[in-house]
């Protein structure tokens, strides 16, 4: 075909897509920008690290009276943990009840304390020194529109409490996690991005929601294609009105990232709207707990006070591990009052949008773990490492010679990020015909998130083409959201300026 054909051609489908192109870029454009204007001005957290409060060894000798006392034989996840004043014994016994909860000195069971807990962490997160009034507690088995699956972490409470802006905390107790934040404004606005952008209003006719939503897609590629075809073939003139020599220059900078946009969008629609995904977090089984001794001292315990203490089960056996804090150990109930992420925080634009860029990035809670016998008291020979591999191919049935490789995570990234809010997790790889990478925390049992190459491919796709984060390295988030708003709005004046000329001619 000469160029004349194609320029003819190009001009041809640049038209015909123009209106319906037009429609859908408005609404995708126009809803694309709340995601950034909500990062720079929606709610944020006083503390964004979760509370920290050392546990003395001395402390673990209670809890198997605890246990046999109340004849908890089966429980997923045993655990000390900081609350309000003290530390407590946490049990979690089934996948969507309520965590029961036990006073160390006395031995005595915590009624109700569930919730409880989860409106003192939301006072920590949210009111930091200053408390607000609750004005009610909701318990959340079940993800819906104002939390979504992408926020992963379940059961969680929802704290509202009583002020103009109709804040609202979403709280994990497990690992005392502030799991999501909102407000009437970050309300209105998400209503926005999901009526606009994923047209969450169509999700009880799905299939009817991704065939409408993929052929605006398709209409947006086609449109940019053509317009590419005309930049590259037709040759501007030099008497062109403003109008259309505006657009011309504006389509060269919006040109290639609308065809990103574009087709990262489809394939993320296709991904998630016809196929079910692996992600997400699982709890471990149950475990016995009945080989645990009384009166067992333990022996050689670190002179330092402990981060968390856990019971974990490894090939049959049950262990107590015994979390090292943090070398920074940052002392419960101090406000995180200067910049997140140290002193170089002001590249990011500024305290306030640094410490909203900080959760992003995570912080570790500890330094690893000591193992210690529940039978004899003894310190044992085994590691973070070791147990993570025990879980993962547990979790996967899968056998350890699979094992192709391990990592520890510090910090949240492309394969594990923010929305997981645990670290430090263990990454363990697998050959296998998925290709699984599992995120697994030794310390609860729990596989955290499950990534297999089919998600890992599309998640490529949408982190650099569609959310451009392999800028961020090098400009940090807060300016690449900046560029990624500049391309917006021009591509809206491209749209606009279109919009004029067809009308004009």
């Amino acid at each position: 075909m000469n160029s004349a054909k194609l320029r003819k051609t190009s001009f041809q489908w640049h038209r015909k897509m123009a209106w319906t192109g037009l429609v859908a870029l408005l609404l995708f454009v126009v809803s694309a920008a709340t995601h950034p204007i909500l990062s720079w001005t929606g709610p944020q957290a006083v503390n964004f690290r979760p509370p920290v409060s050392l546990i003395q060894p001395s402390q673990v000798s209670a809890v198997p009276a605890i246990l046999a006392r109340h004849g908890i034989e089966q429980a997923i996840v045993v655990k000390l943990l900081p609350s309000q004043d003290m530390v407590v014994l946490q049990v979690t016994q089934d996948q969507t009840g309520a965590r029961r909860y036990f006073d160390l000195e006395s031995g005595e069971e915590l009624p109700g304390y569930d919730e409880r807990h989860a409106a003192w962490l939301a006072q920590y997160y949210v009111g930091g020194d200053t408390p607000l009034p609750i004005e009610n507690i909701e318990y959340i088995t079940e993800f819906d529109s104002a939390y979504p699956w992408v926020n992963r972490l379940l059961p969680v409470y929802k704290v509202n409490f009583a002020d103009d802006a109709g804040t609202a905390a979403y709280i994990y107790t497990e690992i005392n996690a502030l799991a999501g934040m909102g407000n009437d404004y970050k309300t209105r606005m998400q209503m926005v991005f999901r009526n606009l952008h994923t047209w969450s209003w169509l999700d009880a006719f799905d299939n009817a929601r991704v065939i409408i939503m993929g052929l605006l897609l398709i209409t947006v590629f086609t449109l940019a294609i053509a317009g590419v075809g005309l930049l590259v073939l037709l040759r501007g003139r030099k008497n062109m009105p403003v109008k259309t020599r505006v657009h011309r220059i504006a389509a060269y900078v919006v040109a290639l990232p609308l065809l990103a946009f574009s087709v990262s969008g489809f394939w993320h629609l296709l991904h998630y709207g016809f196929s079910e995904t692996h992600r997400g977090l699982k709890l471990g089984d149950s475990i016995s707990l009945s080989g645990i001794q009384q009166g067992v001292e333990l022996q050689g315990l670190p002179q330092t006070p402990l981060n968390q203490v856990s019971i974990v089960s490894h090939e049959g056996e049950l262990f107590y591990r015994l979390g090292l804090p943090p070398k920074r150990f940052k002392p419960l109930g101090q406000p995180d009052r200067k910049p997140a992420g140290g002193e170089h925080a002001h590249h990011e634009g500024g305290g306030g949008v640094a410490q909203r860029t900080a959760r992003f990035k995570g912080q570790t809670t500890e330094q690893g773990g000591l193992y210690y016998s529940a039978v004899t008291g003894k310190q044992v020979l085994l590691s973070d490492k070791q147990v993570a591999i025990g879980i993962a191919s547990k979790q996967l049935g899968a056998d350890v010679s699979q094992v192709s490789g391990t990592q520890l995570i510090k910090r949240f990234g492309l394969h594990y990020d923010f929305r997981n809010k645990r670290l430090p997790v263990w990454q363990i790889d697998f050959e296998s015909e998925l290709g699984d990478k599992v995120f697994i925390d030794p310390a609860s049992g729990m596989l955290v998130d499950r990534l297999v190459d089919r998600d890992r491919y599309e998640g490529y796709s949408f982190s650099f083409l569609h959310k451009w984060n392999f800028l961020t390295p090098f400009i940090g988030r807060f300016w690449r959201d900046v560029l990624v708003v500049v391309i917006l709005a021009l591509t809206l004046l491209v749209s606009m300026l279109g919009l004029a000329m067809r009308l004009t001619r």
